[in-house]
């Protein structure tokens, strides 16, 4: 996710619950998954839950993305939104 989006998500959060809620949980899935990545060594259930919360995390990004999209769409109204995209991070998807 992008600074700019981080920043937008943010400021929306404070008027829409849902993505205050969905924002909450991406920052907690990215603390869990941290523990992951710093980790020299991984047992196959530690990489299944490591898989498990990407897609969760995914999931996360891609509705945030839709609410996002949708709040510029209704506040513009055709006048010069600005389309969020989910950049190649957020496109990858899960194994």
């Amino acid at each position: 996710m992008e600074d700019t989006e981080r920043a937008k998500i943010v400021e929306l959060s404070e008027k829409n619950f849902r993505l205050n809620k969905l924002y909450q949980e991406h920052q907690d899935l990215e603390i869990r998954l941290s523990r992951f990545e710093k980790r020299p060594f991984l047992t196959s259930q530690e990489q299944q839950e490591e898989k498990l919360l990407k897609r969760k995390k995914l999931l996360g990004v891609d509705n945030m993305m839709r609410i996002l999209n949708s709040e510029n769409h209704s506040a513009s109204n055709g006048s010069g939104a600005t389309h969020i995209h989910l950049n190649g991070q957020a496109n990858a998807r899960a194994q």
